[in-house]
């Protein structure tokens, strides 16, 4: 499997999702879908991919786009990820086996781990060679920062807060936009850092949360763009909920800075579409929770937590809300 063409196709469904046109920005990258979908050959250039990344930002109006994909990019849907998941038991294991495969994934950074008494410091270092193409650079860095935040979190099933997160290219008009994703003091540093609890390292990998990461990325198309909302952007939103979902509810402040949008702004166009923002949280869950009942072999608690709730017996009230049903009985009855 070439994983870098994985991270392309990823990234152009994730622009497809924010309402891109897909075959303009690849036309005028210098390539094609039908290229970058070849399953036999792969032969995109990087000049071609720091083009692409040009078109991106210019289209999306968004230059923190690379930030925002790191956020929304699933583990499950990076095959290599998936692989060493399952075959780690600590967030360390895992951390050392990325370590020695990001080359399979870039050639732009170079992964390193330090470790002090109370903390661990992951670092991306920029290798040499690749300074002519600086937005792939940046953005690339952008999204390993987001992406290994998020994904600790999903692995560990806990809001894991990082100390702090060290950007080369830190703007301080973009402190805000950073802090809003990452979750975290943000600041200038030579390489780019993410710093957190060395206590994290020995904490097992929960594998059912990677499971229904992989059911769902399988059977997303099933699921998406439901009956219940009519507008284009509650459809985009319930999508992008419906694929970050393993991450528990995320802000709205999260999901308006994904949008490149204020707060206010996604509340008045959803408002003017006849939806709202929790409403749109609800049909997400109701529909991840049948999804998972009829298809996963998970328990009720570990449902009940991946949809973001405090406690199973939340979760039990709003199943039997939505279907008549308590979970178990649902199951049970094989519906």
């Amino acid at each position: 499997m070439n994983y870098r063409q994985t991270m392309l196709q990823a990234l152009i469904a994730f622009c497809g999702e924010r309402g891109l046109d897909n075959a303009k920005i690849t036309a005028l990258s210098g390539f094609s879908i039908a290229q970058l979908m070849n399953g036999s050959r792969f032969d995109i250039s990087d000049q071609q991919v720091e083009n692409l990344w040009k078109n991106i930002v210019q289209f999306s109006k968004d230059e923190l786009i690379g930030l925002h994909f790191g956020a929304t990019m699933q583990l499950a849907a990076l095959n290599i990820v998936g692989q060493i998941i399952q075959t780690s038991s600590t967030v360390k294991d895992a951390l050392l086996q990325v370590r020695s495969m990001m080359h399979v994934v870039t050639d732009l950074y170079t992964m390193e781990i330090e470790l002090g008494p109370k903390t661990c410091v992951i670092q991306y270092l920029k290798n040499i060679g690749f300074d002519h193409f600086q937005m792939t650079q940046r953005q690339f860095g952008d999204f390993l920062i987001a992406f290994t935040i998020y994904e600790l979190k999903g692995l560990l099933l806990k809001n894991l807060k990082p100390t702090k997160v060290g950007l080369p290219s830190f703007q301080k008009d973009r402190y805000m936009d950073y802090e809003i994703i990452l979750k975290c003091p943000i600041g200038k540093a030579e390489h780019y850092t993410v710093e957190f609890p060395r206590e994290y390292l020995d904490f097992p990998i929960i594998t059912a949360n990677y499971e229904v990461q992989t059911l769902l990325i399988n059977q997303m198309n099933k699921l998406q763009n439901p009956n219940e909302l009519t507008g284009a952007l509650s459809k985009r939103i319930f999508n992008y909920l419906l694929a970050n979902s393993y991450l528990y509810s995320l802000s709205i402040e999260a999901v308006a800075g994904n949008f490149n949008v204020s707060v206010r702004t996604l509340q008045r166009k959803l408002k003017d579409e006849g939806a709202s923002y929790v409403q749109i949280v609800e049909e997400v869950r109701k529909s991840l929770a049948v999804h998972y009942m009829q298809n996963s072999n998970s328990s009720i608690k570990e449902i009940s937590t991946i949809l973001g709730y405090a406690e199973p017996s939340a979760f039990v009230r709003a199943f039997k809300k939505w279907t008549g049903k308590t979970p178990t009985e649902y199951r049970t009855a094989g519906l």
